[in-house]
C-alpha cells in the first residue's frame, strides 16, 4: 500500500491525461461550471489504468484465488473487476503466458474511464496547477 503523499512512478503520465481530458471538455462546453466539467473528466476514456502493473497483478491473483482484498473504494473495485474481466477473456487465447505479462498488457491498454472520483480530479488539477508535483 502507498504511504500519503507517495507519488508515483506513472503519476505525470496521468497528470498530463487528466490535463488533456480536462483542457478538452473545457474548450468544448459553451459554459464553464467546473463541478460539471470534473464529472465529465472523471467519466471520459483513460489512456491506460492508472494503476501500476505490479499492484494489480497481485490484486488479480488475489481475485482469482478467492482470497479477500484490503478495503478499498468502489472506484478501485470496478476497476479492478474491468481489468479482471479483461485478464478472464484473454487468458485462454494466450497460454503458457503469466498472469503478470498479460495484466501488464491489459494495464497498459486504453481504460473505459479514470476511475477517480470528480473531487479526486479536482485536487489533482488544483495540486497540478500550484505547482505541488513540480516541473
Amino acid at each position: 500500500m502507498k504511504t500519503s503523499g507517495a507519488i508515483l512512478e506513472f503519476t505525470h503520465q496521468r497528470n498530463s491525461d487528466i490535463m488533456r481530458v480536462f483542457r478538452h471538455h473545457l474548450s468544448s462546453q459553451p459554459h464553464i461550471f467546473l463541478p460539471d466539467i470534473l464529472v465529465l473528466v472523471a467519466k471520459s476514456p483513460a489512456s491506460r489504468f492508472w494503476v501500476s502493473e505490479e499492484r494489480a497483478a497481485i490484486v488479480i491473483s488475489a481475485l482469482i484465488a478467492g482470497r479477500p482484498l484490503p478495503p478499498m473504494r468502489d472506484n478501485k473495485k470496478e476497476m479492478f473487476a474491468e481489468i479482471l474481466r479483461r485478464y478472464l477473456e484473454i487468458k485462454d487465447s494466450r497460454p503458457g503466458e503469466s498472469l503478470a505479462n498479460i495484466v501488464a498488457d491489459i494495464v497498459n491498454q486504453p481504460a473505459p474511464r479514470f476511475y477517480l472520483t470528480p473531487r479526486t480530479i479536482g485536487t489533482i488539477i488544483n495540486r497540478i496547477n500550484n505547482g505541488f508535483y513540480g516541473k
